[in-house]
């Protein structure tokens, strides 16, 4: 399930939550009613994204409903809803583990953001997703999950964007090579 329109939105936990105890109400319902029976093979978080497995295609069509009805509010303007839609694991933006470590005083989160972004136009900071940070006395290291256009952006200039007065490697962990894959 994606937010429509916004694919790299990844929802806080209070709105998957939210989400969860809206489908659950739902299918307790169905249940008391005695019509269509969802039944899931998982749910849960994948990625940073709420993911559900249906058992069978009645479920997924089942399922249409309750996404099309339940919305979330913006982050950016908590008057805007969000409207979730089903998608494919197929239509889910891949996105990469990448990792910076900044030497020096540590930085900000924002800042960095700034900088990176004003310095290097080609990387979509908006779709990259904090997954961790940590200061250390020689800098910070901040780990994000960032969309495959910044990937690629980054492999063309050696994972080495511009970053204040020079420059910062970011470690992209792209999965196995080709050559690897293929030897496997």
């Amino acid at each position: 399930m994606l937010v429509e329109g916004h694919p790299y939105t990844v929802l806080k936990k209070a709105e998957l939550d939210y989400v969860r105890e809206q489908l659950m109400e739902r299918l307790e319902k169905s249940i008391d009613s005695g019509t269509t029976i969802p039944r899931f093979q998982e749910s849960g978080l994948r990625h940073g994204r709420f993911h559900l497995s249906c058992a069978n295609m009645q479920t997924n069509q089942w399922l249409q409903e309750p996404i099309a009805d339940i919305s979330v509010s913006s982050e950016q303007d908590e008057t805007v809803p969000l409207h979730l839609q089903l998608v494919t694991s197929a239509e889910i933006p891949k996105m990469f583990r990448a990792e910076v470590f900044v030497s020096g005083p540590p930085t900000e989160v924002p800042r960095f953001n700034k900088l990176l972004q004003g310095q290097n136009a080609s990387l979509h900071m908006d779709r990259w997703h904090l997954r961790y940070q940590q200061s250390t006395d020689q800098g910070k290291v901040i780990v994000w999950s960032i969309d495959k256009d910044s990937a690629d952006a980054l492999k063309a200039i050696d994972d080495r964007p511009h970053f204040g007065l020079g420059r910062v490697t970011v470690r992209v962990s792209r999965g196995p090579s080709p050559s690897k894959a293929a030897r496997q």
